[in-house]
């Protein structure tokens, strides 16, 4: 079933599409020819992110012009049956913005929602490459990677973001925050869900929490994770993914019951 997807030319174009957006947006941003505009509270876009998506839409549907797509600033488009691509042409606007190295271009397919089989996260600053394919495994830079092997929550590296567009959710956070600075080694934030996860395939960090996430921005990182040989899932299981929502819990797999335990206690 898989064979029949062509994965391997789906890999081919997400990597291609990723490395064109990143060639703009390296001299987009090293001219600082773009401008910014916010969106609502705390939530930012430029319009080297529009540029950006449209340089991937473009590519994906030079190859594969029946697919749908579901892009962060552009939205959805056409039907989902013959597979979908889930697209952040920036994962870390306000990092870009700042000419802050952590910001990362986010693609992904999937047939079924929320299962992806193809992540693709790329760094252009740092000029690191992660992609994983359902089967295949998962790379940076065309090397294997795997997750790390902690396997005590007090000596983990967790990555953890504070709900900073939703307010309201501020008391539950710190609440959790508190039980995961108590339970872990140290917290790190660097303003890209779809880098934390990425961090996480590739065994730099351990675990990650994150509430009020759009499915774009965690479904490359997710298929990374999965790949890498770690968990990924809702941090509520009353709370499931959706498009508009995810609070996600990702990890090494051999913490992820610990994690759980701090984020829902």
């Amino acid at each position: 079933m898989i064979q029949s997807l062509h994965l391997e030319k789906r890999v081919e174009v997400a990597l291609l599409a990723a490395k064109r957006a990143g060639a703009y947006l390296l001299e987009t941003g090293r001219t600082a020819d773009f401008t910014v505009t916010q969106k609502a509270a705390n939530d930012f876009v430029t319009d080297a992110d529009t540029k950006s998506e449209a340089i991937i839409i473009q590519t994906i549907k030079e190859h594969f012009p029946h697919d749908a797509i579901f892009a962060e600033e552009s939205g959805k488009a056409g039907e989902s049956g013959k597979g979908r691509w889930i697209i952040d042409p920036i994962d870390g606007t306000m990092n870009f913005s700042r000419s802050i190295p952590g910001y990362t271009i986010s693609i992904a397919w999937e047939l079924e929602a929320y299962e992806p089989l193809v992540g693709v996260v790329f760094n252009p600053r740092q000029d690191e490459l992660f992609w994983a394919s359902a089967g295949s495994g998962a790379y940076l830079n065309g090397a294997t990677i795997g997750v790390s092997h902690i396997t005590d929550p007090k000596h983990a590296l967790v990555a953890t973001v504070p709900p900073h567009r939703h307010h309201d959710h501020y008391d539950q956070y710190a609440q959790q925050a508190k039980r995961l600075a108590l339970g872990t080694s140290d917290f790190r934030s660097y303003g890209s869900c779809a880098l934390e996860m990425a961090y996480i395939a590739a065994g730099r960090i351990d675990a990650y929490y994150e509430m009020w996430l759009g499915y774009y921005d965690m479904a490359a990182g997710l298929a990374l994770v999965r790949e890498a040989g770690g968990i990924v899932g809702p941090a509520d299981p009353s709370v499931p993914f959706s498009d508009g929502r995810c609070d996600v819990v990702a990890s090494n797999g051999l913490i992820h019951p610990h994690i759980l335990h701090m984020v829902q206690q």
